[in-house]
């Protein structure tokens, strides 16, 4: 469970002072305690004055991180780690991924939801693999939701490495779990509703939509005519349907998972732009995007009918073991969903915190780090010098020369 202390402390005392009331449900003037226990109140004439109703407020913290690769230097590394543990009396386990997280943990454990994009089937009938084609033990799974994440997306490029017996087995997987939504996991026969998912929190009910653009050429075939599942395609008509659907819903936002772009380019394509303007005119409020492996810029796009939409194309990687300095710097997206008497929730104070992944030269040691924890020692010693001298300066450079300055901490 992730507990946001300072925020249940704040909404403790909100509800002492004011009654509980539902986010963006105006409540009318409510007279204040003292004047209906006081007998000299009590004896005061009514009069036509309007008295004003305090205003309640809170904030739902949200974060989303991008890619979760879990390449074979990664899963090598996290089997090493639980020898480790085992040895000195820790938990016996196959994997252990989490103490490769624990510089964000603070981060994503304090937000009361986070989102990732999990890059790997979970089947148990296939052996553990990394690139090409992956597949992740389930204990990449545990430790993710054991970090904080509890909005899980599956609908990307590598949703069907393992065919369509490991998307059934991923799909099974993850609904086993406590985690709060599993986005792409959607049935043939139940396809628009199994795409639409609600999160309540707070009396706040999210929307979330998930889409790709692409499954890897050789795994396009792999669903058979008569298979349980499909793959959510970014297709403008299901878009729109779909989009319909999460308005008529009855949710107080909409937020759209896009797999898309070009990988290891800055900059959104074409493409990117058509489909988060769809989006945005279709009335989302937010759009995380994944898949080019580095960071691409945010931005509020206007949609047609006076809306505001948050566009994160991309959030780079969470963890890989990629061979260039650029993959390796990511990002955690967080905002605030806020709740105020009378209107409805908008979304505020948004924040991109860069991160560096690590890892040695023998590409073990995994490790994340707020870019703001990173040093230029680390730098020195990172495994991927492909592309010129790993630096802290040119990381730094990879976020300002992206990232709009109003975005970044």
């Amino acid at each position: 469970m992730k507990i946001n202390f300072k925020r249940a402390a704040a909404a403790i005392l909100l509800s002492a002072a004011l009654g509980a009331a539902g986010c963006g449900m105006g409540t009318g003037p409510k007279l204040p305690a003292e004047a209906v226990s006081s007998p000299e109140t009590a004896e005061q004439p009514m009069t036509d004055t309007p008295i004003e109703s305090p205003i309640s407020s809170s904030r739902i913290t949200f974060a989303a991180a991008g890619d979760n690769i879990i390449h074979e230097a990664v899963f090598t590394d996290a089997k090493k780690i639980a020898a480790v543990q085992a040895s000195t009396g820790g938990a016996a386990q196959d994997y252990a991924f989490a103490p490769m997280y624990a510089g964000l943990a603070e981060l994503i454990g304090g937000a009361d939801l986070a989102y990732v994009n999990h890059e790997s089937p979970i089947s148990a009938r296939s052996s553990v693999k990394g690139y090409p084609d992956f597949n992740s033990p389930a204990d990449a799974g545990r430790d993710l939701l054991a970090v904080g994440f509890d909005i899980i997306n599956i609908a990307n490029n590598h949703m069907l490495d393992m065919g369509e017996a490991g998307l059934n087995d991923s799909i099974a997987y993850w609904n086993s779990t406590d985690a709060k939504a599993v986005l792409g996991a959607c049935s043939r026969q139940n396809y628009d509703a199994d795409n639409l998912k609600i999160v309540e929190i707070d009396g706040v009910k999210i929307a979330f939509l998930s889409y790709t653009t692409f499954v890897n050429w050789s795994h396009v075939n792999a669903l058979s005519a008569n298979s349980a599942h499909v793959v959510p395609y970014a297709k403008d008509a299901d878009i729109r349907r779909q989009m319909a659907l999460a308005r008529e819903s009855g949710a107080d936002l909409i937020f759209v998972s896009m797999h898309w772009g070009d990988e290891g380019k800055f900059q959104p394509n074409a493409e990117q732009k058509r489909l988060a303007q769809l989006l945005a005119d279709e009335g989302a409020d937010v759009i995380l995007g994944s898949h080019s492996h580095n960071i691409q810029p945010v931005e509020w796009l206007n949609g047609k009918n006076g809306n505001r939409t948050l566009v994160s194309y991309s959030t780079g990687n969470l963890i890989s073991t990629m061979l260039y300095s650029y993959y390796m710097v990511g990002g955690i997206l967080t905002f605030d969903i806020v709740c105020e008497t009378g209107i409805d929730p908008y979304i505020d104070n948004v924040v991109f915190v860069p991160t560096v992944t690590h890892y040695s030269m023998t590409r073990d040691s995994l490790a994340l780090y707020r870019l703001s924890d990173y040093t230029p020692e680390l730098a020195k010693a990172h495994g991927a010098q492909l592309n010129g001298a790993f630096t802290y300066d040119t990381l730094k450079r990879y976020v300002t020369d992206t990232i709009p300055a109003e975005f970044l901490p």
